[in-house]
């Protein structure tokens, strides 16, 4: 038991929590051809993902959205699904930050179709990581409000699209945790 004691004392790094990320100022919108989502991402990195950044290593965000309209005879049928991946890295010859926007994973088929965009500092990076405008999620025949329909965001820092050592590494740590999940009514702004 003292054993436990002495190493859960000697490994503090374990025993904290996720970092803690809010998604605020959530608005959907409709128009005639589609439901967008804007909000803007309430996070900070750790100083290990900081560390991490200065060192060259590139940090991948995925938020994905699920829509899906509740039926009382058998399970909730899944309307819409859609995914943003975000890559965020640092250039150290150029000493500036880069973001790329993809609608899927940069590991996939490389490239692919992103925006990509480069900044001066870490915190104007950041804001275009957090960010998001009017980022298309459904059809805008998909939505039916006579319907109950329920939104299910979800963000997280990927860490399958890590370098190999890396992934092994950062899974047990609570410093590489950033996760965000929320279900609620999908109703659209006034």
């Amino acid at each position: 038991m003292w054993a436990c004691v002495s190493l859960s004392l000697a490994l503090p790094g374990f025993a904290q929590a996720n970092t803690a990320v809010d998604l605020q100022a959530l608005k959907i919108e409709r128009d005639e051809s589609a439901l967008y989502l804007s909000g803007q991402w309430h996070f900070d990195l750790s100083t290990a993902l900081e560390d991490a950044l200065l060192k060259g290593i590139t940090l991948y965000f995925v938020t994905e959205v699920d829509i899906s309209q509740e039926r009382w005879y058998v399970y909730n049928q899944r309307i819409g699904h859609t995914e943003r991946h975000v890559r965020l890295f640092y250039q150290p010859l150029t000493r500036r930050w880069r973001v790329s926007i993809s609608p899927q994973a940069f590991n996939v088929s490389g490239l692919g179709v992103s925006l990509g965009q480069s900044y001066d500092t870490a915190e104007d990076a950041m804001n275009a990581v957090r960010r998001i405008v009017q980022w298309r999620i459904a059809n805008a025949a998909d939505y039916n409000p006579e319907i109950k329909q329920t939104l299910a965001i979800n963000f997280k820092l990927d860490l399958k699209q890590l370098p190999r050592p890396l992934q092994i590494g950062a899974a047990g740590q609570s410093d590489w945790n950033i996760s965000f999940s929320k279900t609620q009514r999908l109703e659209l702004a006034p």
